[in-house]
This record gives structure tokens, C-alpha cells and sequence, in this order.
């Protein structure tokens, strides 16, 4: 199984390596003859770069979000998370610099909050923060003496804890009527009331290799549902020509924005389908990511050029090209179309060579930058297709440009503390921002380009093995890294250390592997088999005569009994465990009908009839009766307490605006019930103070910001949220009783079939089973 695995990693890192060198092109277009010592320079100047970017975001801005490196201070501007700091994480990793890396850990471990009171972009928190955290937690485990103090590694860690947090963060947005999150959620309180609905479709697509991985990694199947079902709900909102457009209601699957492309608002959703299904295995995925290609080649598609366009009918509303719609080139190159990816670049080349950098906009039929929209903030989706491209064909065109736009950076952008944003492409005027994916991305995509031995480049031709803490057997470093749209690199191999589903695939394959292949099953009759040794020998099974051991024959046959008297044992006992449980619920049924004066004795019934059948076993029933009777009464003492603080009044008005809402934990109902009575016949007829009748209301009290938000996750277990891209086990009725049915059926207790509460909390990782709420604004069930 491992070599099989070992197998399909060397085929993903293979698919955008040249497959001999003797199909790269042999005319390279490139005026630079770019010898090994000009490509390690390169390199070397992209390395200088990022360590200039990296010390002034430290010295300067930390632990804010990003740098203002024209000013030299810091900002906030996603969340409050030292957010350049989490992005920057691989990319030291990625140019080997491992005493930094464990440095910034601990900043990392040390600053980041997962609870701030600070609204957030879930896509943005996504991608920059759940995705750095995974990356820099996969990729730690290169290096041994780093993740040496992380008990559990490869399935847990520091870094995979705090991912893990902030990802639950985020769970709140999934709980809509389609499955599609919502596009801003507050770290601390969850998604306001007011927030509105209408989320862009690459907010709405682009969560699977993050959510999938934590899944993978974990254990815990919830991220990877949300995801697929966000990816589900997309797909079937697609027009009758497969396109989809730019912004959707996620409550209620209606499109508010019908404008469809491959540029911004969209483009990574087409992306994360191609990696998702390679990330995953998952072909179904690959087959929607080839239909929307062919729909966007159809009726978005303008030579070379991709144009903004009506989804219903396909004409053109928008004749614009977008930097990020740079990203294309490369992901056609992951899937195998480099022909045209390499066409597509050409024609990007051009706008690079005229201005150095591709502007924010470009608007194709005037051949000039859009108005007010000239920029370029240092974005990686050039360079990101110019490495796909370089290690698909070693074409040196592309790292003339690489070449050309580090040149252009560090000449126009470099300032004293970092590099800023160019303001306007045709002037190279620079504006005051520092993005934190120059950090993540654009650095790292140019320094692989320039770095054709780095790790992340390998062809699977070294790896290592690991059997990891869940004792399943898996190949990492092997390859094959899946990049999510910051540029975060993922190890396929380790998706198969943690997850139930990696263990259930690995005894699937050992099975296989100790059946033999199906091959050999085959009766073949020419040569080998059962066929042909029946033809030569006969079926006569004492032909291969052989010595017994008759003290190990001996041996084996007392162990064989002891073996079937220790089952019969513990089949007896789940039988009797069964038959007291029986028992509490006769003496339950027998204590409802007497409070309500009717007279029952299920229980002596049931006894009566147990001794009857067992009569040689009369000590142990009565002994079985006796627990029964105790564990009824633990049960029946808690459900009185149960029904006592359930008539305890929960009155819903309080004094106007004032009151915290008595559901809360900390509240305690007996006490404020007390002291309203002290207020409303003392307090208050003294004070002449005008009052609602109800609970007491404290004078300090105001209206709880908490109380304007929803923050439950989705209930994944749940009908709704079952997902065609995501097979799920069903549980059986063996699962809760045992396969021993018929000592349950004669006593004819059919409720003992439905599993009780306890049981069903372990059955679902013991998640707590809410209450059912009629309706509120944010969901109804």
C-alpha cells in the first residue's frame, strides 16, 4: 500500500515536470543566457528581498497585521493577527532558515488571538491565517529538531491547535440555508444579525484544502463537509451555459451579480476545484473544474484574452483584464494543458514588458491600464504561473521575466523598510502598503523559480516513512505539494497519517495485499491456479503428506476452547448489561403510569419472566433486579431536580433594554428569581420606581453585544449537510446493541432499539445535542 501511495505522489509531482529534457523547447526566446551561476544570483536577490521585507515588518510593525514601509509603521488591517508574520512562516522554511522559523513560532504562539472582538474576512482569514498555520505545521516536521517537543506530530502540534481555533472561528459563517458561508464572521461573537448575505464566489469556493486538510489531519470530518457543501451549492447555482457569477445571496442561492469571469471574485474557486481533486483524490471535482474550463473557453474567452461576460448568455459586459486573472496559465499547467497556458503567458508578457508590472486592470481594446485602477500591490499570480510554467518546459522565457519583474520591484518599489505598492503602474509612483502575501507569495513563487533543487520541487524520488501516532503508515516529503491560492504549500502524503479515512483506505489496501492481486484469484487453466493443479493432481487433498506436533496440536486446541469460553463469558455479560438496561426502563414506565394513577408492573413482569427462563440462574437476577432498581433511582432523583428547574418561571420581558437573558450560564435563575420578589415588594413600591414584573434588574446591566450575533456552528451530522462529494459511514443498529438481537427480541422491548443520548454523543465525537429552536433569524428547523 505504501508503494502504491509512493507511486501516485511521484505521479502528481510529475505532472508539471518536462517528461524528458528533450521536449523542452530547444529555441529559447530569452536574451539572457541564464547559466547556473545567474539563476543562483536571482535567486540570491529575491532571498535579499524577502529578508528586507521580513526585518522591516518585525522591527517596525509587529505584531500588527501589516508594514507601511514608506512611513515605517505598522497597520491592522485583516484581523489583528500579526497576519504578515503567520504568511511569512513557510516561505522561511521553503529558503531553509530554520532558527528564524522556531523564533517566529513562538511570536506566533505568543500574539496571535484566536477570540479579538475585530470583524474578519472569512476568506481572507482562511486562506492567510488557517492556511499558513497548516503549512508551517506540515512543513516543520522536515526538520526533526523542531517539532521534537510536539507530542502527537504529525497529528497535532502548536501550530495545528491554534489553526484548528481559528477555523472554528470561521464555522459559524457555514450556518446558512445552502451551506454557503457568509463573507465576514467576528473572531469572538460570530455573524451579526445584520450581516449581509451577499458573499463573491471565490469567498464561497475556496475553503477545501485548508478545511480538508484540518479534517485529514485531525480527524474530524466537519471542516471538510462545510467545505464540499459550500462547493455543492455552487455548482448547482451555475447558468445553462456552466458559468457562474461574481456574487451570490448564500441564504438564498440567488446571484446579485451576474458578471462572469476568471478574474477577481471568482478566480480562486476554479482553482481550489483542479487542486482539490488532486489534493483529495477526488475526480468529480476535476470533472466540474474541466466543464467550467470549457464553458469559460466558449463564451469568456477572446483570443487570447478572457473578458468579463453575461452569465445567462454570454455576452461581453466587461472587455477587461485583471492582474489576478494571471493565476490561469498556471493551474492549466497543473491539469496538463501547457500548450495553451503557455500561449495565455505570452500574451500577459506583453503588459509586463510595456509597464514592468501587470496593473490591477488593463483594458484590452484601448491597450492601456484602467482608470484609477493602475496599480500593482506586489501580486503573486504572474510569478505563481511563471514557476508552473518554468518547471513544466524549462523555457528560459520564463525566467527572463521573473528576471525582469525582480528587477522592476526592486527598482521601483524598494523603500527603507520594505517594499510598497505601486500606485500607478505607467508612472511607478508607490503607495503606502505592504500586503502580507509579498511575504507568502510573491517572494516564494520567485524564489522557485529561481531554486529548481528545492524540496518543494522533488519528483518523489525521496520521502520518508512514518507510522504515525494513529499507528497508520504514511509517506511524507515525498512531493507532490498542493499550493492553496496564498501560496501555502500542503503535503498530500501526510493527509493519510491522521484521518479515519486514511486507516479505513489502508486496511482496504492491506486486505488486498493479503488476499493476492485479483490476477492471481483468476482460474487460469493454461499455466499456475487451481484449475491447472486440479487438472494435473486431481482434487485429492492428502497428495502432501506431513509430520504433526502432537504437544502444539495439543496446546492449540486447550487455547482454542479457552478462547470460545472467554466469548461465550463476554457475550453473557453484554447479554446481562442488555437485560438490566431493559429492567430500568421497565421500572421507569412503572413510576410514569403510578404518578399518573394508573397502576403498572412491567418490571416484576419482566422478572417474572426471566425466571421462568433462567430458573438455575435465580441469584444473578435478583442481584440484576437490584442494580437495576439503584441505577432507576440515581435517573429518577435527576429528573425530578430536571422538572423542579423547569417550573422555575423564565419570564421573557424585563425592564426595558436592561436585563441579561436568563439562559446564560452564569446566571443564576433561583437567585434572580428571589431578588425580583425582594425588588418588586420592597425595593421598588419604596423607590416609587416604575417596573415590569419579572427578574430582578441590575442598574450596571446593558444590552450584551452578544446578543446581536449567531455563533453556532452548522450541525453537520445533519441531513442537509450531507454532501455527494463526501461518502459517509452510516452507523448500524449492531453499533449501539451488538449483534446478540435475539436475547433483545424475546423480551419484546422494541424502544431499546433507539439509542440513548450518551450513546449517540459518543457516536458523534462528543459533540452536545442542542435543543430544537422554533425559529430565529438566522436559521429554522
Amino acid at each position: 500500500m505504501i508503494t502504491r501511495k509512493a507511486i501516485f505522489f511521484l505521479a502528481l509531482a510529475s505532472i508539471i515536470q518536462a517528461s524528458d529534457d528533450s521536449e523542452a523547447p530547444d529555441n529559447k526566446k530569452s536574451s539572457i543566457r541564464f547559466t547556473p551561476s545567474v539563476i543562483d544570483s536571482y535567486r540570491e536577490k529575491v532571498q535579499k528581498m524577502f529578508y528586507h521585507a521580513y526585518n522591516g515588518y518585525l522591527d517596525h510593525a509587529f505584531p500588527l497585521d501589516e508594514l507601511k514601509p514608506i512611513t515605517c509603521v505598522g497597520q491592522d488591517t485583516w484581523g489583528s493577527f500579526s497576519l504578515s508574520l503567520i504568511d511569512a512562516l513557510d516561505t522561511l522554511l521553503v529558503m531553509g532558515n530554520t532558527t528564524e522559523f522556531r523564533r517566529a513560532v513562538s511570536l506566533v504562539l505568543e500574539k496571535a488571538r484566536d477570540d479579538a472582538n475585530v470583524n474578519v474576512s472569512v476568506f481572507e482569514t482562511n486562506i492567510r491565517v488557517v492556511g499558513g498555520l497548516i503549512s508551517a505545521h506540515m512543513l516543520a516536521g522536515r526538520h526533526k529538531d523542531l517539532v521534537v517537543d510536539w507530542e502527537g506530530y504529525p497529528c497535532d502540534s502548536p501550530l495545528l491547535k491554534l489553526a484548528v481555533k481559528m477555523a472554528d472561528r470561521l464555522m459559524p459563517a457555514f450556518n446558512t440555508e445552502t451551506g454557503m458561508p457568509y463573507g465576514t464572521v467576528n473572531l469572538k461573537y460570530g455573524v451579526h444579525k445584520d450581516e449581509t448575505p451577499i458573499t463573491c464566489t471565490a469567498g464561497v469556493g475556496t475553503f477545501l484544502i485548508e478545511f480538508g486538510t484540518l479534517s485529514r489531519l485531525t480527524g474530524d470530518d466537519k471542516y471538510e463537509k462545510v467545505a464540499l457543501k459550500a462547493l455543492d451549492a455552487l455548482w448547482s447555482t451555475r447558468s445553462p451555459i456552466g458559468l457562474v457569477g461574481n456574487h451570490i445571496n448564500v441564504q438564498t442561492g440567488q446571484w446579485t451579480a451576474t458578471d462572469s469571469g476568471i478574474g477577481a471574485g471568482v478566480d480562486s474557486y476554479f482553482e481550489y476545484l483542479a487542486k482539490g481533486a488532486y489534493l483529495f483524490r477526488r475526480p468529480s471535482l476535476m470533472k466540474q473544474f474541466h466543464e467550467h474550463a470549457t464553458s469559460i473557453n466558449k463564451h469568456v474567452r477572446k483570443g487570447e484574452w478572457f473578458m468579463w461576460v453575461s452569465m445567462a448568455k454570454g455576452s461581453v459586459s466587461l472587455p477587461i483584464f485583471q492582474s489576478l486573472e494571471a493565476f490561469w496559465p498556471g493551474t492549466l499547467t497543473m491539469v496538463g494543458d501547457v500548450q495553451d497556458a503557455s500561449r495565455i503567458m505570452l500574451t500577459y508578457s506583453e503588459v509586463i514588458r510595456k509597464y514592468g508590472f501587470p496593473p490591477e486592470f488593463y483594458n484590452i481594446h484601448n491597450e492601456e491600464p484602467g482608470e484609477k485602477r493602475a496599480a500593482f500591490p506586489l501580486r503573486p499570480e504572474m510569478v505563481e504561473s511563471l514557476m508552473y510554467l518554468y518547471r513544466a518546459t524549462k523555457d528560459e522565457t520564463w525566467l527572463e521575466l521573473g528576471a525582469e519583474m525582480i528587477d522592476a520591484i526592486e527598482s521601483s518599489a524598494r523603500t527603507k523598510c520594505g517594499y510598497a505598492t505601486i500606485n500607478n503602474v505607467k508612472e511607478h509612483s508607490i503607495e503606502d502598503r505592504m500586503e502580507s502575501f509579498f511575504l507568502a507569495e510573491t517572494t516564494k513563487y520567485l524564489y522557485l523559480l529561481f531554486d529548481p533543487t528545492n524540496f518543494i520541487h522533488s519528483k518523489g524520488d525521496q520521502a520518508r516513512i512514518l507510522t504515525s501516532p494513529k499507528n497508520l503508515t504514511c509517506v511524507i516529503y515525498g512531493g507532490g505539494y498542493i499550493f492553496n491560492t496564498e501560496a501555502h504549500p500542503v503535503d498530500p502524503g501526510m493527509l493519510d497519517c491522521c484521518s479515519v479515512q486514511a486507516k479505513r483506505d489502508q486496511e482496504v489496501g492491506v486486505k488486498q495485499v493479503n488476499n493476492g492481486d485479483e490476477h492471481e484469484k483468476m482460474n487460469r487453466t493454461e499455466k499456475g491456479g487451481e484449475k491447472y493443479f486440479e487438472n494435473q493432481y486431481g482434487k485429492n487433498e492428502n497428495l502432501i503428506e506431513f509430520e504433526v506436533d502432537e504437544k502444539l496440536k495439543k496446546e492449540s486446541e486447550k487455547r482454542k476452547i479457552e478462547l470460545e469460553a472467554e466469548k461465550v463469558k463476554e457475550n453473557s455479560h453484554k447479554a446481562m448489561l442488555k437485560v438490566r438496561e431493559i429492567l430500568v426502563r421497565a421500572h421507569q414506565k412503572d413510576e410514569a403510569m403510578q404518578r399518573n394513577g394508573e397502576t403498572s408492573d412491567s418490571a416484576r413482569k419482566l422478572m417474572d419472566q426471566l425466571y421462568k427462563a433462567y430458573p438455575n440462574h435465580t441469584a444473578e437476577l435478583e442481584n440484576l433486579n437490584k442494580e437495576a432498581i439503584i441505577e432507576f433511582e440515581e435517573l429518577q432523583h435527576l429528573e425530578d431536580i430536571r422538572e423542579l428547574v423547569r417550573e422555575i418561571p423564565i419570564p421573557e420581558v424585563f425592564c426595558e433594554k436592561c436585563c441579561v437573558p436568563l439562559h446564560e450560564i452564569v446566571d443564576s435563575v433561583v437567585l434572580r428569581v428571589l431578588m425580583a420578589d425582594v425588588y418588586e415588594y420592597h425595593f421598588y413600591p419604596t423607590r416609587k420606581t416604575k417596573f415590569l414584573h419579572g427578574p430582578v434588574c441590575w442598574l450596571e446591566e446593558t444590552p450584551r453585544i452578544e446578543d446581536d450575533y449567531k455563533n453556532e456552528p452548522p450541525s453537520v451530522n445533519t441531513e442537509k449537510w450531507n454532501s455527494p462529494l463526501f461518502t459517509s459511514d452510516q452507523a448500524s443498529l449492531n453499533d449501539f446493541i451488538g449483534d446478540d438481537l435475539e436475547t433483545v427480541r424475546k423480551f419484546g422491548f422494541k424502544t431499546l432499539l433507539a439509542p440513548g443520548y450518551k450513546k449517540l454523543d459518543k457516536l458523534i465525537a462528543g459533540q452536545n445535542i442542542a435543543l430544537r429552536r422554533k425559529k430565529s433569524w438566522y436559521y429554522e428547523v
